[in-house]
């Protein structure tokens, strides 16, 4: 093909072998995009349900048919904590602080074990003896957050009930210290404060991080510089 660029005449010419792996480099990086733009719907809509859930009414535990299927929504429950058994689960509160989520047995009304995130506290407050004036010893109704257990991450250390560290909620492992069964398919995280002020309830992540609008255009980019490389490389004064 010939074509004019200030008045000078240019050839563009290609052979099969650049032509094949351009054509094959090009399909990669827009289908890389292109993916990237229905993980980004995918993600978005995934916030969406978690939010409409989290902001949704607040409802009685036992009139959720299937807990399990319901994370993230709102529920009241009736019942105590038991203290006694304390589960430590070391993370970041929102703010960015270290300490540790502690995680109690929670017996309902019912008389149903159920794993509770009671909130987070700093690490000087981490034993028990440092948060005398804030452990709830009452029967009353709690409102909390439904949450699925977790599952080991790919980087992510296993749990050590021995050390009684916990990376994630694993109802079956945690059972084992226990005289009684717990629920496996889901648990709860505090939605209030505990007394005096810890530990910090309202500790639910519901944002995911969402980037892959900055990957699907810079694939498309990358595409787009592929083409301009190819473009170039094939013409030449005639």
């Amino acid at each position: 093909m010939i074509f004019k660029f200030k008045n000078k005449e240019y050839i563009f010419q290609t052979k099969a072998v650049p032509l094949i792996a351009f054509v094959v480099a090009l399909s990669i990086l827009l289908g890389f995009s292109l993916w990237q733009f229905k993980r980004l719907k995918w993600k978005n809509d995934l916030i969406d349900i978690r939010v409409s859930m989290y902001e949704g009414e607040v409802k009685p535990l036992e009139d959720i048919s299937e807990p399990s299927k319901s994370e993230f929504q709102k529920t009241s429950v009736t019942g105590k904590l038991l203290n006694e058994f304390e589960y430590y689960m070391p993370a970041l509160s929102k703010k960015g602080n270290n300490g540790f989520h502690i995680l109690v047995p929670f017996q309902t009304v019912e008389n149903k074990f159920i794993i509770f995130n009671t909130g987070w506290v700093p690490l000087l407050k981490k034993d028990r003896d440092k948060r005398i004036n804030n452990i709830d010893n009452e029967e009353k109704e709690f409102i909390a957050v439904i949450r699925s257990p977790g599952r080991k991450g790919y980087f992510q250390p296993e749990n050590d009930p021995l050390k009684n560290f916990w990376f994630f909620v694993e109802p079956t492992l945690m059972e084992k210290q226990l005289k009684f069964s717990l629920e496996k398919n889901f648990y709860l995280e505090a939605v209030n404060n505990g007394p005096n002020g810890f530990p910090l309830g309202n500790q639910t992540r519901i944002y995911l991080r969402n980037n892959h609008l900055q990957y699907a255009l810079t694939w498309l980019m990358l595409a787009l510089g592929l083409i301009g490389v190819y473009f170039f490389a094939s013409i030449k004064k005639k």
